[in-house]
């Protein structure tokens, strides 16, 4: 009996520390990957995140040989964009999540297309506002910066 009390706690000892031992810090219970791979050194191969595609842009931009001038427009460029974001959130502030979605229930039951056109035109805004921040970015390049900014992009593509 002594000895099976021993060898449970063994086992128990042994699977608790297997599990901490690969476990992701930032996992939490969710099954996705580590957003900073460097952290526990797990990373689904055959997908990038946002952070690969944003470290494979700013070596992109690094290459073109930007200008003191041309780096800090684009330093204001995302300054203003963060601070328009910032103040989009706050206006929206419950207008999302359950908070949001009383607008669409009702004793008649759920206003499907309400929810779908309004889904529809926040995904619009986010679109609207990705193109204006890379159209921005566009216009501070020169034309022969525009042309090896493409030539970059097609390598990459491949």
């Amino acid at each position: 009996m002594k000895t099976l009390k021993v060898l449970t706690i063994i086992a128990i000892t042994g699977l608790l520390s297997t599990t901490a031992a690969n476990a992701c810090p930032s996992n939490k219970g969710n099954g996705m990957n580590c957003p900073k791979h460097e952290k526990c050194g797990k990373q689904n191969k055959g997908m990038m995140n946002k952070h690969d595609k944003r470290k494979e842009m700013k070596e992109i931009y690094q290459k073109l040989d930007l200008t003191a001038e041309q780096k800090s427009a684009m330093q204001a460029n995302r300054k203003d964009m963060r601070e328009y974001r910032k103040a989009q959130r706050e206006k929206m502030q419950g207008a999302h999540g359950v908070a949001g979605m009383n607008k669409f229930i009702s004793a008649d039951g759920f206003d499907k297309q309400g929810f779908i056109d309004m889904a529809t035109k926040r995904s619009q805004k986010r679109i609207e506002m990705r193109a204006t921040m890379f159209e921005k970015k566009i216009n501070i390049l020169t034309a022969e910066q525009r042309v090896k900014l493409m030539t970059l992009l097609e390598e990459k593509s491949k």
